[in-house]
């Protein structure tokens, strides 16, 4: 029998275990958002007052679709409480700031790049990610918006435009084109450029005509008078304009400087500083040495941006800040080699970035990086306090967790008019659900689990007769089948969870 056919009876409109990555899955947006593990609720916490969460799985183990599922309820929540809504940064993509950063520092693309990378990756470049993500994200929102000029005094719209020259990198459009559309919607045009350039072109113009005077004027002259002297209107005219040139190169050169200083600064992004050198061109020099800008590997002045972020965030409305780190064994810089993962997270574990201020920062984690707190000093521990950052072990499912998730997947699959209820409509009357949930709990990971519940449905079909009545039994799984696909997915799971973990 054909599988289409098999689920056609069921009324089953796909198949609800088929994908075994959460970010491709298409299910699992349809399933009911309060069918998720135990440690939810502690990993997402209380909305109103952001706070760190760490939770440790295997591959496999649902992390992902955790992190999806806190996705989901970030934003029904702003939509239900839109006077207590939170910023959601999602930082799980990390090839492009681990290349430009490789290219940076002149790592070689070879076997010693990712060591070379990850010992002078520190909490600097997280941060300059982070705030890449976020600005990104609200001017991309802020744009297209009515007015968000009224939101923000003078130093916040000074900073927002100044963050987007630095961090800005998005798909929607330039960094140039957004810096330029910032000043104009948020009332940071100025003429002070221009203002310069013309006092410097009329000044360079008075400083020729000043030189030349006495040259025109003894051209002009009787042969019996005497000459007007040259050298005073020269050296006049040579006053003038270097009067006119030098405050203006000065000037210049201070915002090429800056601009420079935060280029080489943040690493793990394009590097372009015509987007910042053009705004600070609109800044007076007093105001301008005000703004904190990223400098070399200093945490400081990119926690302060932060706080600034946060700050504007509030602004507009924002609570607080989600930001949710997911797949850091997946960059291809990485590979999923242990030592790597654990100075790439090792850096993120201080109690400083963990409790930030209105910020919640969800690690979702392989479990090879437990040991970061297993075997950690008693000087590491205090760094980290991870007993204040709502720490889960490792993430376990039991079967009856696994069945009551498998349930809901094949219910969201389910036609309006379909034949089945659930899961169990899918066995023989006289099957052992105890069984199944055992089963379930040994496999332990709703990869497999799901796996197996795929390849159960899949090979099943296989030997049956394309043509079954209505009311055959033989539309329902047998207890003969499930033994035999359980003991092949038993020990594939066995190989797989020592090979990956």
């Amino acid at each position: 029998m054909f599988t289409q056919v098999w689920r056609e009876y069921w009324g089953l409109l796909e198949d609800p275990f088929t994908c075994e990555d959460a970010d491709k899955d298409g299910v699992l947006p349809d399933v009911d958002p309060n069918a998720v593990h135990w440690s939810f609720d502690r990993l997402y916490g209380t909305p109103r007052m952001p706070a760190p969460a760490i939770i440790f799985g295997e591959k496999g183990s649902g992390k992902s679709a955790l992190r999806l599922m806190m996705r989901r309820k970030v934003e029904k929540h702003n939509q239900d409480k839109p006077d207590e809504k939170l910023f959601l940064i999602e930082y799980i993509d990390f090839n492009n700031y681990l290349s430009h950063f490789r290219r940076a520092i002149g790592a070689r693309n070879d076997e010693q790049a990712a060591e070379r990378v990850m010992k002078r990756w520190g909490v600097a470049e997280h941060l300059d990610c982070l705030l890449s993500l976020g600005v990104s994200k609200l001017v991309d929102e802020v744009l297209p918006s009515e007015s968000p000029r009224d939101k923000l005094n003078h130093k916040q719209r000074a900073y927002l435009a100044l963050m987007a020259s630095i961090y800005y990198d998005s798909s929607q459009r330039t960094q140039m084109e957004a810096v330029h559309q910032l000043i104009s919607r948020l009332g940071l045009g100025s003429l002070r450029p221009y203002f310069y350039w013309m006092l410097t072109i009329l000044m360079t113009v008075a400083s020729f005509f000043l030189a030349a005077l006495p040259i025109a004027a003894n051209v002009n002259r009787a042969a019996e008078q005497s000459p007007m002297p040259v050298l005073p209107f020269l050296i006049g005219g040579g006053v003038l304009l270097a009067g006119a040139w030098l405050p203006f190169m000065y000037y210049t050169w201070m915002s090429s400087s800056f601009a420079a200083r935060a280029d080489r600064a943040v690493k793990s992004l394009p590097r372009n500083s015509a987007a910042l050198n053009e705004l600070l061109k609109r800044l007076p020099l007093k105001e301008r040495r005000e703004y904190t800008i990223p400098r070399g590997s200093d945490e400081a002045g990119r926690y302060q941006l932060l706080q600034r972020f946060i700050e504007i965030l509030h602004a507009f409305g924002y609570k607080g800040v989600y930001v949710l780190l997911d797949r850091i064994d997946e960059p291809s810089l990485i590979s999923g080699r242990e030592d790597s993962m654990r100075k790439f997270v090792e850096s993120l574990l201080d109690i400083k970035l963990l409790q930030f201020p209105d910020m919640g920062l969800k690690l979702f984690l392989p479990i090879e990086m437990d040991e970061i707190h297993r075997n950690a000093t008693p000087e590491q521990l205090k760094k980290m306090r991870l007993d204040k950052s709502n720490l889960v072990p490792e993430l376990k499912w039991t079967g009856q967790e696994l069945y009551e998730i498998a349930n809901q997947r094949v219910k969201s699959c389910v036609k309006p008019d379909g034949r089945i209820q659930g899961l169990a409509d899918i066995f023989g009357d006289d099957f052992d659900f105890a069984y199944l949930k055992e089963t379930l709990h040994n496999l332990g990971t709703p990869r497999y689990a799901f796996g197996f519940l795929s390849t159960l449905f899949s090979e099943y079909t296989k030997n049956l007769p394309n043509e079954l009545g209505d009311g055959d039994p033989r539309w329902q799984i047998s207890r003969a089948h499930f033994d035999v696909v359980k003991a092949g997915w038993t020990d594939r799971s066995d190989v797989m969870r020592r090979v990956l973990n």
